[in-house]
């Protein structure tokens, strides 16, 4: 950012030098009259140019006008150059009124007359530099997209190689990845975000080959991070909320384990229908137990009928990390409410 940032003011600063240092060869070689006030003139019509391209910049960036189509795009930079020209002759010629340092050969015409004249030779310039500037940014997007296309293949890759250890389901991968490849051109900050999420859980689903507990804080920004891909595909369908006690972020917890019962909600609650629902994760400390879990809307005949051989695997891992003292339990809270939680001794 910063490094664009001075890229920015160096081409401000050279542009609107060269933009002086012409008029003064013009002025020395080529004029035959000399004005009393000519640098001064010059000096006050470049800073008004060197400023107001500077608050037309701010005004392009908070439109967001360099994510328009093409033809919007071209259609704004003919606007913007025509009003910020007229904006430039009238605060330069203003400015020369004002101090007293106007050319006497105008005093003729109209102050009016004298700002549309300048507003017309101006035109030429801020419409280049609102070429340039929306050509500079064309080309840092389209490298971006190539930069985020490159990293998309590159972790597809690794994908490939990992998924048969990985903890996570696979089709949750091509789905988070198809939703970010969609999200490359419509919506690049974030996909870039995204990139970044699912990046983190591949990287926690690797470190779960060689580790079996995690602190439950890392356990939990994976699960936001998990969710936060989901999202993208159920947008408002789904309504995530947490309520998590904060003494429990420092207890160790079997790797991935609340990602998978995340997912299981998903694929066996809300995935099932087309209506609205909800997920709830929550965690705290209870009879010298870390009890966290998940509730959700869902059906928990289909839940409990599908994932029969995964809650059974669930429960003989915690039984060999913790032995009969941990639990794993599925209940229905009331019709279409699903629980599943955890509960490992302190």
């Amino acid at each position: 950012m910063k490094k664009h940032l001075a890229t920015y003011w160096i081409l401000q600063f050279t542009g609107w030098g060269l933009y002086c240092a012409g008029y003064i060869f013009l002025y020395l070689t080529i004029l035959p009259w000399r004005e009393d006030y000519f640098y001064a003139q010059l000096a006050t019509h470049a800073i008004s140019g060197l400023l107001l391209t500077h608050l037309m910049r701010t005004v392009i960036r908070r439109s967001g006008a360099l994510d328009y189509p093409f033809k919007k795009q071209l259609l704004t930079v003919i606007l913007l150059s025509l009003c910020f020209a007229f904006l430039i002759g009238l605060t330069a010629i203003g400015l020369e009124t004002i101090m007293g340092i106007q050319d006497k050969r105008s005093v003729k015409y109209s102050f009016l007359n004298i700002v549309s004249r300048f507003a017309i030779s101006y035109f030429q310039f801020v419409f280049l530099w609102n070429l340039i500037y929306f050509t500079y940014h064309y080309m840092q997007k389209n490298k971006q997209q190539k930069i985020d296309q490159a990293r998309l293949e590159s972790l597809l890759k690794e994908l490939e190689i990992r998924t048969i250890k990985a903890h996570i389901n696979p089709h949750f991968i091509f789905n988070a990845l198809n939703s970010i490849r969609a999200l490359v051109v419509e919506d690049p900050e974030r996909a870039r975000s995204a990139i970044t999420q699912l990046s983190n859980i591949l990287r926690n689903s690797m470190h779960g080959d060689k580790a079996e507990k995690i602190l439950f804080e890392k356990e939990l920004s994976v699960a936001r991070d998990y969710l936060a891909l989901e999202l993208i595909r159920f947008e408002d369908r789904l309504q995530v909320s947490f309520d998590i006690d904060e003494d429990t972020l420092d207890h160790p917890v079997p790797t991935m384990i609340l990602q998978a019962m995340i997912e299981n909600a998903l694929n066996y609650g809300i995935n099932r229908n087309s209506s609205t629902g909800s997920l709830h994760v929550w965690s705290n400390y209870t009879n010298h137990h870390h009890v966290f879990g998940v509730t959700s809307s869902g059906s928990f005949r289909e839940y409990i009928h599908e994932r029969k051989e995964g809650i059974v695997k669930l429960q003989g891992r915690l039984d060999l990390m913790y032995g009969p003292d941990a639990g794993f339990g599925v209940i229905q809270t009331r019709e279409g409410l699903i629980e599943a939680k955890i509960s490992i001794p302190i």
